[in-house]
């Protein structure tokens, strides 16, 4: 009789423990997440986190097609040099961005950026996280 008690308990404890675990899952599944704000999570968050593009710049990414270049006397990367902007995308935050290819005059060397748009309308040049390894740069 000891022995169908121990067996019964330990039947009964079983039960209780994947009752509990399936009243958490299901418990989990039905919370509502915290309220977020419009830039949580975005590479822009914070409103213009980033380096602020002057108005020409700014003007020509909001309006250019793929491909446009602009040369500036003045910007984010020194003087004198050309940007070349890519096809406008949606970013994971869904504000608008754009690659950009920056070259200095009389240098061979490119330099690529990436360009996004705050929710205020100004454009900002956000550090290009993936280009070493497209690139094959050194880590």
């Amino acid at each position: 009789m000891r022995t169908q008690d121990a067996h019964k308990k330990v039947r009964d404890g079983a039960r209780l423990a994947v009752t509990l675990a399936l009243v958490a899952v299901l418990g989990g599944c039905a919370l509502q997440p915290a309220p977020q704000s419009k830039d949580a999570g975005s590479v822009v968050a914070g409103g213009e986190r980033g380096k602020r593009l002057g108005a020409n710049l700014s003007d020509f990414l909001a309006q250019s097609s793929g491909g446009a270049a602009i040369q500036l006397a003045e910007s984010p990367w020194g003087r004198d040099v050309e940007v070349v902007a890519d096809t406008s995308y949606f970013a994971a935050s869904g504000r608008p961005c754009r690659e950009l290819t920056v070259r200095h005059a009389g240098r061979q060397a490119e330099q690529g950026a990436i360009a996004c748009e705050t929710a205020t309308g100004a454009w900002v040049v956000r550090r290009q996280v993936t280009q070493a390894l497209t690139q094959g740069g050194a880590r």
